[in-house]
């Protein structure tokens, strides 16, 4: 287990953007889509994904985040995650509804927040994990663009440090918890090569 915390914690971008530059020189064009969330886009949060379809109904979706950003007055809410998925399509892939199986990775460092408590505290985490089900629907534009929408319910593990406040290093404790909900609603601009 620490094997692969360890290595989640150091190469899961890496490993992600290899994925994306590998795949789209190995496949057809017509299986291939590329995606942007508005979502994080609104919040200035970097993003993008991938989807390969791999048969007649099914595809490989992987998406990541990374936000490295601080804010004035010793705020911030870093985090980056990485979100493979297996998509089950009701009609054809890129088109309509469909169900995905997904795994969730990640880490933040969050200080001086209003949420969570953390109004003047730090919380750094640097590996979650979990799992669940994504619901969701593809509309098409025209034949190379797109829009979807999701919905993911994860159950995630997550283990943190938190710190007294925003600045300083004295631990408070370390905390480790599970969380069964709602992890991510996506509205994402899609673009299928052809």
């Amino acid at each position: 287990m620490m094997v692969l915390r360890w290595f989640l914690q150091h190469f899961g971008i890496s490993l992600f953007i290899a994925t994306m530059l590998l795949t789209s020189l190995s496949c057809h064009a017509q299986r291939l889509a590329v995606k942007n969330d508005a979502i994080y886009d609104a919040l200035l949060i970097p993003n993008l994904g991938m989807e390969l379809k791999t048969g007649g109904h099914t595809t490989v979706d992987v998406e990541a985040i990374y936000d490295p950003i601080s804010f004035q007055s010793d705020k911030k809410w870093k985090n980056w995650s990485v979100q493979p998925e297996v998509r089950f399509w009701g009609c054809k892939p890129f088109s309509g509804m469909f169900i995905g199986l997904n795994a969730l990775a990640g880490g933040f460092n969050v200080a001086r927040i209003p949420v969570f408590d953390f109004n003047d505290k730090r919380a750094q985490c640097h590996l979650f994990y979990g799992g669940g089900v994504t619901l969701g629907n593809h509309y098409v534009i025209s034949p190379r663009w797109g829009v979807e929408t999701k919905v993911s319910l994860d159950f995630v593990h997550i283990e943190y440090s938190r710190y007294r406040c925003g600045t300083c290093g004295y631990k408070e404790d370390d905390i480790v918890t599970n969380y069964a909900g709602p992890t991510s609603l996506s509205v994402a601009l899609i673009y299928v090569i052809k």
